[in-house]
């Protein structure tokens, strides 16, 4: 469970494509817990947002490392998602990241997703 909290490893297209929905779904929840909360509990309180922010900010420092991940399958460094700041190349970016299929075997980065050591080989 740890690793998902760390940039290292590898992330195929469909964990990423998962882990990034569920991630979405997550901010956009926090993102109306203050209006939910003065809604139902009559209550405007700043911790609210507070909260709120806090929790956007946990969902877009984990979306930031499932894209490292999901770059390392690519066989491409994790500094390649900045260019997520450009406005269309994001497009790319964020398609080639969903359709583009990780390298087969190990890469720089580690073996691929759910290996965690090489199949033996027999020489006979």
């Amino acid at each position: 469970m740890l690793h998902h909290f760390s940039p290292t490893g590898r992330l195929s297209r469909w964990p990423y494509f998962w882990r990034v929905i569920v991630l979405y779904l997550l901010a956009f929840a926090c993102y109306g817990l203050p209006s939910l909360a003065e809604y139902q509990l009559h209550d405007t309180a700043a911790y609210w947002q507070n909260i709120a922010l806090l929790g956007m900010a946990v969902c877009f420092y984990l979306m930031l490392l499932q894209g490292i991940k999901r770059l390392h399958d690519i066989d491409l460094r994790g500094w390649w998602l900045l260019l997520a700041l450009v406005p269309i190349v994001s497009i790319v970016l964020g398609a080639g990241m969903q359709f583009i299929a990780g390298t087969q075997g190990p890469n720089r980065f580690g073996l691929p997703p759910g290996l965690s050591v090489l199949p033996l080989t027999s020489e006979a």
